[in-house]
């Protein structure tokens, strides 16, 4: 039999009772503790945690900016689009047939259809259908399990004619202004808080959650006029074709603002049907005889010749170093002018006999030979320009008529502008203005650089004149205004024997030039090779069109604006 268990001492037990009060305050103390470490110093990490369990964000797409021509026309803008998608676990059973109709709506429509995947969760049974195409389907009883959402795609209503400037943009990639000025077009998204509802497939948006709204993308409005652009385009594709030209190249300018008004290349598309680059900005050439204007302007201009001084030219061939330089035709005594007009390799290098190399290199530097234009489209070339410690015997009587040095269509048709201007080497620009949240903002050009005096330019501009009236460029001449150009045919070395380039480069009205046009043809046929049969007639096409669009050309500039008009 068990003894009872002795009776404890008061110490003993006065001692337990303080224990389990030391332990109790203890665990008190942790869980204050624990609590004063969730309520207060946790207490964001948490709430954030909580809100996370009943909402989700949701991120807001900003509209793409839209890019106009100078007159308003739409270049690029967005089309409402509809992407539908069926999430499977909704969809009740049974009604299976529901969802085939729909699809079998879709595929009449003219859209791609998926197989159902039955099996799956969330499914896109159609991906941006437009919405003239979406909006029968969408505004008729849609099937449970069913969504719909609108979204944009890009569309460019000048379509190819304007590819090679406005390029494009896609999830995948930018190309041409699209990418150049992405950031400014993109704008900013927003963030909208959507409460989840206990029921599923349900949600709500609260007034009072804080949401940030997308701010939209800038506006831009370009130099472009899209009646010009479509001209160039036209005559270029119809003259290559013809020609079968490797490719062809137009820029018309506004001399005195530098305002690009048309930059037109063909072809548009390589055979796999990606956009090729622009040959305005990134195809190099030869110059050829378009280069003489350097030449010219180097000696009028340093008072080393006048129009009027002559050089015999019946030889009709000139020896340089080690080799000899010819004419295609045989001239006897010429003037200046008569040797520009006539376009004499014999009298060109005499010319250039009287200058220096580094007057010569200089000029063609000021001219903006050898440097990118700072056009806002990438991919643009600098040519190439030799130095004149790279120079050997041949380069200074090569360089004169257009040789050893390689341009593009862009650069030639900006040194022609220093002649139409007065004498000012211009900044080429494509973007006129853009609009954000306070409107319009005009984007102001770079201060012209002075390269020869207004005399000399001038007279240049009265000798290339008569270059078109009484010399090689008479196909080029419009009816009803005067035009000064000047031609260029250049051997494509390295390209095989018949290889040529066909060049002009013109201005109207002569006398205050309100447009400015370089043409170019790449290797032609050989039966197009001079530029009285290629380049020239399609200058002259050219004009006469956008003439006819816009007759207030032909005024010229007004002499009471002092040399500068902005074409409207």
């Amino acid at each position: 039999m068990s003894q009872p268990s002795p009776e404890l001492s008061p110490s003993r037990r006065d001692a337990r009772i303080r224990l389990a009060m030391v332990l109790t305050a203890a665990l008190f103390l942790v869980v204050a503790a624990r609590l004063f470490k969730l309520q207060v110093l946790q207490h964001d990490e948490y709430a954030r945690r909580a809100d996370a369990q009943h909402t989700h964000t949701v991120i807001l797409d900003p509209a793409r900016g839209s890019i106009f021509d100078r007159n308003g026309y739409l270049l690029a803008g967005n089309s409402p689009v509809v992407t539908l998608e069926v999430y499977w676990p909704s969809v009740p059973a049974g009604s299976e047939s529901a969802i085939d109709s729909l699809l079998a709506r879709i595929r009449g429509a003219g859209a791609e259809v998926p197989v159902p995947d039955r099996t799956g969760v969330n499914q896109i049974i159609a991906s941006d259908m437009p919405w003239e195409e979406a909006l029968p389907i969408i505004s008729g009883p849609v099937p449970i399990g069913v969504n719909w959402r609108v979204g944009a795609r890009r569309t460019y209503p000048l379509g190819d004619d304007a590819a090679q400037i406005i390029g494009r943009s896609t999830r995948d990639c930018n190309e041409g202004l699209e990418r150049e000025f992405n950031s400014l077009l993109t704008g900013e998204p927003g963030v909208c808080l959507v409460e989840r509802s206990a029921y599923p497939g349900m949600s709500i948006t609260s007034p009072e959650a804080s949401g940030t709204p997308p701010v939209d993308g800038d506006d831009i409005r370009l130099t472009i006029d899209a009646r010009f652009q479509n001209i160039v385009q036209e005559e270029l594709e119809r003259a290559a074709v013809m020609s079968g030209a490797e490719w062809a190249a137009a820029v018309l300018v506004d001399p005195a603002t530098g305002d690009i008004l048309a930059l037109g290349g063909f072809p548009v598309r390589a055979p796999d049907g990606s956009l090729l680059a622009n040959p305005c900005i990134s195809s190099i050439h030869e110059p050829g005889s378009t280069f003489k204007i350097v030449t010219l302007a180097a000696c009028l201009e340093e008072g080393l010749l006048t129009s009027s001084d002559s050089f015999d030219c019946s030889a009709g061939r000139i020896p340089v170093a080690d080799r000899m330089i010819s004419d295609c035709h045989s001239f006897g005594v010429l003037s200046v002018e008569q040797i520009i007009a006539q376009s004499s390799n014999v009298g060109t290098i005499q010319m250039a006999g009287c200058l220096a190399d580094s007057t010569l290199y200089e000029y063609s530097s000021r001219f903006g030979f050898g440097a990118r234009t700072g056009i806002e489209l990438p991919g643009e070339e600098e040519g190439l320009l030799h130095r004149v410690s790279e120079w050997s015997r041949l380069s200074r009587a090569c360089l004169a008529i257009g040789q050893e040095v390689a341009v593009t269509p862009l650069q030639l048709a900006m040194a022609f502008c220093v002649v139409a201007n007065g004498g000012n080497l211009v900044r080429p620009r494509l973007v006129a203005a853009s609009r954000g949240t306070d409107g319009w903002r005009d984007w102001s050009g770079i201060r012209p650089r002075r390269v020869i005096s207004e005399e000399t330019a001038a007279e240049i501009r009265r000798i290339l004149t008569e270059a078109v009236e009484t010399g090689t460029g008479a196909s080029a001449a419009v009816r009803g205004v005067s035009v000064a150009g000047k031609t260029g045919t250049a051997e494509r070395l390295g390209f095989g024997a018949g290889a040529y380039l066909s060049a002009f480069v013109g201005m109207l009205p002569a006398e205050r030039p309100r447009i400015v046009c370089a043409v170019v043809f790449d290797r032609p046929d050989y039966a197009y090779r001079f530029v009285s049969s290629l380049a020239a007639p399609v200058f002259s096409s050219i004009m006469t069109r956008l003439l006819a669009s816009d007759p207030s050309i032909a005024l010229g500039v007004p002499e009471e604006a002092g040399g500068v008009a902005v074409l409207r």
